[in-house]
């Protein structure tokens, strides 16, 4: 049967941070916790107090768990993110991966990241751009956002979008005049385009709106 492990509160110092818990394990381990204000009022543990294995991993998870959310607020507070990038944010700040993860499904959770407010508004920047429909979705799936909620804002919020037009503006404002079809000029801008996120059935249609001075905007 395994020995069960229990914990000695040595001393608590406090410092500007909070309090540091001083504590030694009966397998003489010495750990130091570093508790805020506010957590050291709830545990209510004094010197000298003994605490059980138990006890000891649930103020240890506890206390990670309101480190991270303090650290989310933070983070969040200085700009826009999605869960991605909060995830690696607080990654680098020292919490585990598994805590990161679970932190920001809490703060999407509570509405303090609305990544589908944010698809939207980065669309609207890329359709400023003139970024094609695969790039658009290439360049949000790169950002962390998930697939499925990318395809569906494309699908139902960009449908009305003439991508064939906005090709058409950017062959206007960068490759006339036309390079022949059979040059390398022609197929670098071809390669450009597709590289804007658009279709050849999108090109081609775009090319005949320039050729035939059908683009207004």
């Amino acid at each position: 049967m395994e020995k069960e492990i229990y914990y000695t509160v040595e001393k608590i110092k406090k410092t500007p941070a909070g309090r540091v818990y001083c504590i030694k394990s009966t397998l003489g381990t010495n750990f130091e916790m570093l508790v805020s204000n506010e957590q050291y009022e709830r545990f209510d543990i004094d010197e000298g107090e003994i605490i059980d294995d138990k006890r000891f991993l649930a103020i240890r998870e506890e206390m990670l768990f309101d480190n991270a959310r303090r650290a989310a607020f933070s983070i969040l507070s200085c700009g826009e993110n999605n869960k991605k990038s909060l995830v690696m944010k607080l990654q680098a700040k020292g919490f585990s991966y598994e805590l990161c993860k679970n932190m920001a499904v809490y703060m999407e959770h509570r509405g303090y990241i609305d990544e589908k407010k944010q698809i939207g508004l980065l669309c609207d920047g890329y359709l400023k751009k003139k970024y094609g429909k695969l790039k658009i979705i290439n360049e949000l799936v790169t950002k962390g956002y998930l697939r499925e909620d990318v395809m569906e804002y494309v699908q139902n919020q960009l449908k009305t979008v003439n991508f064939a037009e906005n090709c058409a503006y950017i062959i206007e404002n960068k490759f006339l005049p036309l390079p022949p079809v059979s040059s390398d000029d022609f197929k670098k801008m071809m390669g450009a385009l597709m590289r804007y996120g658009y279709s050849f059935g999108e090109i081609k249609e775009a090319l005949t709106i320039v050729t035939r001075g059908g683009n207004n905007e």
